[in-house]
């Protein structure tokens, strides 16, 4: 140790002290830096008044989304637990004391705030029953203690630090798909493709987004219903469909076999149908005809399947398809598209001829889509 703060054993006093004996602890330019187990830290929230002992900002949440997943992570994953995120406390005093035998140094942290990591601290209290020592003892965990002014700028900054984050979504995550990071190694005509949010790519100075891509592929899915098409209608439903990389769903758009010339040709085809719905009159908008304006992506899934020389939507990623795509895509479909408008319109009139919901939120929804293309 650079520093030792005490070289006697900490007296019994009538403070509050947080003593532990760490695998690894470090001063820094604000403070210090405390490695422990999660096995150290099963009686800090343990008490039933531990939240007015720690000063914490909040009490328990229970069972929230994130407090689950914790849980879920400490049991299944502990080594995972501590590797984002660390628990920031306040101290009136840090003594870090060196050990003259086998143990190694310990750090007594008199009148500890918590001041970010209640939850965290609450959750391996909760799982100290569930889970035997030793399992506990594969979760590691950063401390980072400060003191002084040091504490005061920290209780500041983490009382606002939820406004200075972007929480992360689905698609933040595409990038660990291994066949989003494939597609993006394909060659993209002196170009590049990219999911990420923030981020537009495609071949030859084009620019499209991950939702238009998404949107795409499931209006040329070849997958009997529109389930994908639906999901990827929304911003909501794209996440949904983006979060779990092993459902069927998923997997019907975002495989091993893509390639770029697919992803273009479904682009193009897309592009293509929605060109073609918007160039139809407003009348055709009126009543029934609402489900042109809310509902476009089963009106274009529908069109792809109904061309008089159907498309091989089994083969949209092929690139030695000799079916002429271009001619079905810039000549056949958007007739083909405005055919299936119609028709689907006067499916819709046919299939609820009394309405009592308005067609903003009728017309979106997959029951309906599944009625009018059964």
């Amino acid at each position: 140790m650079n520093s030792i703060f005490s070289s006697a054993e900490r007296p019994l006093s009538a403070e509050h002290v947080l003593s532990l004996r760490p695998l690894r602890v470090a001063q820094l330019t604000r403070g210090w830096a405390v490695d422990v187990t999660a096995a150290d830290l099963v009686m800090v929230a343990g008490p039933v008044d531990a939240t007015r002992q720690l000063s914490a900002r909040r009490g328990h949440l229970g069972a929230t989304e994130a407090n689950s997943g914790l849980a879920r992570m400490l049991e299944e994953r502990p080594e995972d637990f501590g590797a984002v995120g660390c628990i920031v406390l306040g101290a009136d005093t840090v003594e870090v004391q060196a050990s003259r035998g086998l143990f190694g140094d310990s750090v007594h942290i008199i009148g500890p705030e918590c001041i970010d990591g209640m939850q965290r601290l609450k959750v391996i209290a909760d799982m100290r029953h569930r889970l035997p020592y030793e399992h506990l003892q594969r979760a590691v965990v950063r401390l980072e203690i400060r003191r002084g002014p040091e504490r005061d700028r920290a209780r500041r900054v983490h009382d606002v630090a939820d406004r200075l984050l972007n929480p992360s979504t689905a698609q933040d995550r595409l990038i660990r798909c291994p066949n989003i990071v494939n597609l993006m190694r394909g060659d993209w005509e002196k170009g590049y493709f990219d999911p990420r949010r923030g981020m537009t790519a495609g071949p030859r100075g084009r620019r499209f987004s991950m939702a238009d891509v998404t949107s795409a592929l499931a209006c040329l899915s070849a997958a009997p219903q529109p389930v994908a098409a639906n999901l990827a209608a929304t911003p909501g439903g794209r996440e949904a469909l983006w979060e779990d990389h092993a459902s069927p769903v998923y997997r019907s758009l975002f495989h091993r076999s893509m390639t770029p010339v697919g992803v273009m040709r479904a682009v193009e085809a897309w592009e293509s149908a929605h060109a073609a719905l918007a160039a139809m009159p407003k009348r055709a908008r009126q009543g029934y005809g609402h489900l042109i304006e809310y509902a476009p992506e089963l009106i274009c899934w529908k069109a792809c399947r109904s061309l008089t020389q159907p498309l091989p939507l089994h083969a949209l990623h092929d690139a030695m398809s000799a079916f002429p795509w271009e001619k079905a895509i810039e000549h056949d479909l958007p007739a083909a598209t405005v055919r299936t408008a119609r028709s689907l319109v006067a499916r819709y009139q046919a299939a609820r001829p009394e309405r009592t919901r308005p067609y903003k939120s009728e017309a979106p929804e997959l029951e309906l889509w599944k009625e009018l293309v059964g």
